[in-house]
């Protein structure tokens, strides 16, 4: 029985793979021990602001105020319970977020509409030697112009596509002749990238993958596993108070 059979998983995502390859004890905890720590309003300023683009890209005679105000009340519904300091901080930029992605995906036309109940594009991808599929779902896709772009809501503009989002976009597009865009917002500035080279990050998932299922075969107990791995608390990953306390409670220390 392969390791991902011996607990339970029957596919993988981009998502998933990238969070193993930086902070593998976040993923034991997250994927075998189903703990999870509430996320931050980052994520649901990113979550509100992808909301409010949407709308104004599927209905183009959305005016950009009821986009934007769409965009905050996701927000406030998403962090109604939040207890994140930042939540004030991550509310303040959505609307001129929203405003630099509409002004720039619109140019494309309207996106070509997921499935009928679907809010996504899904996608399945099989790699070589991986005995379970990744899953993805692509944020919009043009059809005719051959083009799969994913949305990216930051406070700093990035200069390039990052080792992480390639990996994702990669899944996107595996087995396609389309494009994979990447458009990176902030408040201010918009900046759409071009994923040149997708077979490269796609045999970085793979190899991750393989590296993942021999780990998960060292043994069926999930705190087994734990214990052969040392979280950095100082990373990205355990930023959140909740996430750091989860991980004490989990490892130890």
């Amino acid at each position: 029985m392969n390791g991902f059979a011996q607990h339970g998983l029957d596919h993988l995502s981009a998502t998933s793979l990238n969070l193993y390859a930086a902070e593998p004890a976040l993923w034991v905890v997250e994927k075998l021990l189903h703990r999870r720590a509430p996320v931050g309003c980052a994520a649901y300023r990113g979550i509100a602001a992808e909301h409010g683009v949407s709308l104004g890209l599927f209905d183009p005679a959305l005016s950009m105020e009821d986009c934007q105000a769409a965009a905050l009340a996701e927000f406030d519904r998403l962090a109604a319970l939040s207890a994140d300091p930042n939540r004030g901080k991550e509310r303040e930029p959505i609307p001129g977020i929203v405003a630099t992605a509409l002004v720039e995906l619109r140019q494309y036309g309207p996106p070509t509409p997921p499935p009928e109940g679907q809010r996504q594009h899904r996608v399945e991808v099989t790699l070589p030697d991986v005995p379970v599929p990744l899953i993805g779902y692509q944020d919009f896709v043009w059809d005719a112009h051959g083009i799969v772009l994913d949305l990216k809501t930051q406070l700093r503009l990035a200069s390039e596509i990052s080792p992480a989002h390639a990996r994702q976009g990669a899944v996107y597009v595996a087995g396609t002749n389309r494009e994979m865009r990447f458009c990176y917002a902030t408040p201010k500035k918009v900046a759409v990238y071009a994923l040149q080279d997708p077979a490269a990050p796609l045999a970085v998932l793979r190899e991750v993958a393989l590296r993942l299922e021999r780990f998960l075969r060292l043994s069926r107990d999930p705190q087994e596993l734990a214990g052969l791995l040392c979280p950095d608390f100082e990373s990205f990953w355990w930023s959140a108070p909740e996430a750091r306390a989860l991980g004490r409670e989990v490892y130890g220390y």
